[in-house]
């Protein structure tokens, strides 16, 4: 909505839009409603579903998690309906695993309820086949996006107050066409929207379908974050549906085996892993209610026969009895549980807007990827295997730099491409997942860890010759001085333009300096000013060789007595250069007895 912009969203209070729509309906819900609840019409519902009578399945969700408004908000805001607080009952879980297939018995119960009331089975007739939300045999998925019947029912509590109860139906989780987002995007919202969420699953409660519970409620807290009492856990009821359960001689089928069964799972143990210990936790304190039914297996007519209409003649006899408790068990008016937001109950017209701010959310793009559990193995691993190759190429840096002996830059450069050569083939040796593209991507990032650290070590290397580290500082510093010097002298001989050069070199010189001790001060960071510095390091290398060279050009005539032709001069410089360079040479004694020319030399 319009009104909803940022997030996470906060249901302490409805949005605006809650409001204004209420204010809409009230007028309405005012008028006496019939006896006879809203009936929907087989054109309401989209093509392919099976209606019953007095309503029909409707698409509320589709595919890619956006909300279909027009048809939500005739249920939701109907005058029979707006006012009224209600009990939103959804079914998520696995694909092809029975959830419709449930839901429909939930349909009959609701339908059933007078035959109900006067003491007959609310199952119906034997040979009667299973209507409602649209379920089928086989291996490809039934339903798509997030469904609702059409038509709420209304059930009086305990309390008197009248409550509308809606019935929705999920996409089955992991199928081979829904990525992992979508999978997590629609059982968060179904946990989100429903009092009471049936998580559906085969045989047994595995750690998977606990871990899978576990990443589905975080990413539908990342909604909710700040915005539930924090004395109270986000969500109502959850409860497991085990299907085919095969263990009665540990745990005997319905509610009473399954609370016993769900202990046991649910148990955190002294010596139990950390992880397992953090899923097990999660779960306790998102749920106001946990409960767990065991449903034995349907037969194998219902399951291998392809004629099978869910008619309750060809259900195995001991599935009938649990079934029914099972779906009295969340559907009974004393088991009824009122859709509450940060602990009030909330109304048709109100969930219309979570609805939307919600749907909204999730559409917008802004909440964290979920990630399958190979997809984030191999994130850690090859983060792992990059972590290794940088600290291998510290070491490697640390080691070169932990001498006294200052390295000249290309003898540097020289090490650091072998460390960095080292490094990225210790990385590719690395048993990573996830493949290529996914390698190539942390490659990159240790590249870029390696090119900042080896900044680092560079100025470290270099900060070795004190001279050398001063050397840029001494010759600025010196030419600043001498600049101002002779720009003073100049102005007191009325040499105005040298005195202004002079000053300008001044001027020159100190805003060098300056930018010299920035570019230290913050560790060489700045790309553009280390950039200029080393311009300037490499001016006052020009300038300090030049000086030093006519100083021993200098030196050379002054110890001849006279005037030096200019290549010798040179070469003697040059001699000099390299003899402050280079170690001393080896000692006469070190030499070969008898070798009178190297005497001489």
């Amino acid at each position: 909505p319009a009104s909803i912009r940022s997030r996470p969203f906060s249901p302490s209070r409805p949005p605006p839009s809650c409001a204004m729509a209420e204010a809409e309906a009230a007028p309405a819900s005012n008028a006496s409603r019939t006896d006879a609840p809203r009936t929907t019409s087989p054109t309401d519902s989209d093509g392919g579903m099976v209606d019953v009578p007095r309503g029909a399945p409707v698409q509320v969700v589709d595919n890619d998690g956006l909300l279909v408004e027009d048809k939500l908000q005739d249920i939701l805001t109907a005058p029979e309906v707006a006012d009224k607080k209600v009990v939103l009952v959804s079914v998520a879980g696995a694909f092809r695993k029975g959830k419709s297939f449930f839901l429909d018995f939930m349909l009959r119960y609701l339908s059933s309820q007078e035959a109900a009331d006067s003491g007959e089975s609310w199952l119906g007739s034997s040979d009667e086949a299973l209507t409602g939300f649209s379920w089928r045999g086989g291996k490809e998925r039934e339903t798509t996006g997030i469904w609702m019947w059409s038509r709420p029912f209304f059930r009086t509590l305990p309390s008197g107050d009248e409550v509308a109860i809606l019935l929705m139906d999920t996409q089955g989780t992991f199928d081979n066409e829904t990525s992992m987002r979508g999978n997590a995007t629609v059982f968060a919202l179904s946990t989100l929207l429903s009092s009471v969420q049936v998580y559906n699953v085969m045989q047994a409660i595995q750690e998977d379908d606990l871990q899978h519970l576990h990443l589905f409620t975080e990413y539908s807290l990342q909604v909710v974050e700040g915005g539930h009492a924090k004395d109270a856990p986000p969500f109502q009821e959850l409860v497991f549906l085990v299907r085919d359960w095969s263990h009665v001689d540990s745990h005997p089928w319905g509610a009473e085996g399954g609370a016993a069964y769900l202990q046991g799972v649910l148990a955190q143990k002294a010596d139990q892993h950390a992880e397992l210990k953090q899923v097990r936790e999660h779960v306790h304190s998102c749920f106001e209610k946990i409960d767990c039914h065991l449903l034995p297996h349907p037969g194998f007519q219902a399951t291998e026969d392809p004629s099978f209409d869910g008619r309750t003649s060809m259900l195995r006899v001991a599935f009938l009895p649990v079934l029914e408790a099972a779906v009295e068990s969340i559907l009974a008016p004393d088991k009824l549980v009122v859709k509450k937001v940060n602990q009030e109950e909330i109304t048709a017209t109100a969930l219309l807007c979570y609805f939307k701010a919600y749907t909204a959310l999730y559409a917008a793009g802004d909440l964290p990827e979920p990630k399958t559990v190979v997809n984030a193995t191999a994130e850690a691993n090859n983060a792992a295997a990059m972590n290794k190759a940088f600290k291998q190429y510290q070491r490697t840096m640390e080691r070169l730099c932990s001498t006294k002996r200052m390295l000249s830059d290309d003898q540097f450069n020289l090490h650091h491409k072998q460390a960095v050569d080292a490094s990225m083939a210790a990385f590719e040796e690395s048993k990573k997942m996830g493949g290529a593209a996914l390698s190539t991507k942390f490659k990159e990032v240790l590249l870029g860890e390696i090119e900042d650290s080896h900044k680092f070590f560079f100025q470290n290397n270099r900060l070795k010759n004190m001279m050398g580290a001063f050397k840029t500082p001494i010759v600025l510093s010196l030419a600043l001085v001498l600049g101002l010097l002779v720009g003073w002298f100049s102005n007191k001989l009325w040499l105005t333009t040298l005195s202004q050069v002079c000053y300008n070199v001044s001027l020159v010189a100190l805003t060098c300096v300056l930018m010299w001790g920035i570019n230290v001060a913050q560790e060489c960071r700045w790309d553009v000013l280390n950039t200029a510095v080393t311009a300037i390091d490499n001016a006052a290398d020009m300038i300090w060789a030049q000086v030093r060279d006519q100083g021993v050009t200098l030196g050379v005539v002054a110890a001849s007595g006279g005037s030096v032709p200019r290549p010798v001069a040179r070469a003697a410089a040059a001699a000099t250069a390299a003899a402050t360079a280079r170690p001393a040479p080896p000692t006469a004694e070190a030499k070969p007895a008898g070798s009178s020319r190297a005497k001489e030399e």
